[in-house]
């Protein structure tokens, strides 16, 4: 994902996204750090650290939320085998972007990280209840 793809997505998220559950907001710089940005519940108030990994590609199928998904930092990879960041998957190919959220259960369903110039999940390609799609 590059800088300027980045940027668009969060641009998107911050000003175009809607859901009536969701909202996306930017964390604190300088206090908040190890991910990207907040998914705040409108109802309950409860925040969600999120790793953005945004394409200019589009979603086709469940085997495209994994293409090209890589993970820069090994901290990153950390947070979210933990369970402390959940990834926000955003293609920007769309006219109205598709937006997914990703949490560490798929590691549980057979996926798992591969070193090769950075990390990338690889393996099993279904993730039933592990993934959602915010419309």
């Amino acid at each position: 994902m590059s800088r300027i793809t980045e940027n668009k997505a969060r641009e998107y998220l911050f000003n175009q996204f809607e859901s009536d559950k969701y909202r996306f907001t930017d964390k604190i710089k300088g206090i908040d750090s190890g991910f990207d940005l907040w998914l705040e519940d409108k109802e309950t108030g409860e925040k969600r650290k999120i790793e953005l990994k945004a394409t200019d590609g589009m979603y086709e199928r469940p085997s495209s939320l994994f293409q090209k998904l890589y993970f820069s930092a090994l901290n990153e990879v950390e947070n979210f085998e933990k369970g402390e960041t959940t990834i926000a998957r955003v293609f920007l190919g769309h006219d109205i972007p598709k937006v997914f959220l990703i949490d560490n259960s798929i590691l549980k369903n057979g996926a798992k990280f591969t070193i090769e110039f950075r990390s990338k999940i690889t393996g099993t390609m279904n993730y039933s209840g592990s993934i959602v799609e915010l419309l």
